[in-house]
């Protein structure tokens, strides 16, 4: 299962050399990955860790970039998604280009938010 999203740095979400703060990059992958997982699990998902996370190039104003995220394990109640954020400079002939990744974990919870099993015929991943 997988979701993806696009965006475009503005000023807001970077630092005065206009570098992107690793926290907006964070929420945008928490998020996107998030989609993924509660599509997989079929209900509500919380991130209950993130690892590995690679900034690999700077990601500045004016980049589109675009956030891929897929589940690659799920568990009894949890799910793993491998989050990528490619960026693209409009206008540069090297296109997309892979900034940065990582993997994220989420839990399947009720409406209580307590864990709840990820149904085993959710869907494909």
């Amino acid at each position: 299962m997988e979701a993806r999203t696009l965006e475009l740095v503005f000023p807001e979400h970077t630092n005065p050399l206009g570098a992107a703060f690793g926290g907006f990059v964070l929420g945008l992958m928490d998020k996107v990955g998030s989609y993924a997982a509660a599509r997989r699990a079929k209900k509500p998902v919380v991130t209950v860790a993130v690892g590995g996370v690679e900034f690999k190039v700077p990601i500045r104003t004016g980049d589109l970039l675009e956030v891929v995220a897929r589940v690659v394990r799920v568990g009894r109640t949890s799910l793993t998604v491998e989050v990528e954020v490619y960026k693209e400079r409009f206008g540069q002939e090297n296109g997309r280009v892979l900034a940065t990744k990582g993997e994220l974990t989420y839990v399947a919870v009720n409406e209580r938010g307590q864990p709840v099993p990820v149904d085993e015929h959710a869907g494909a991943d």
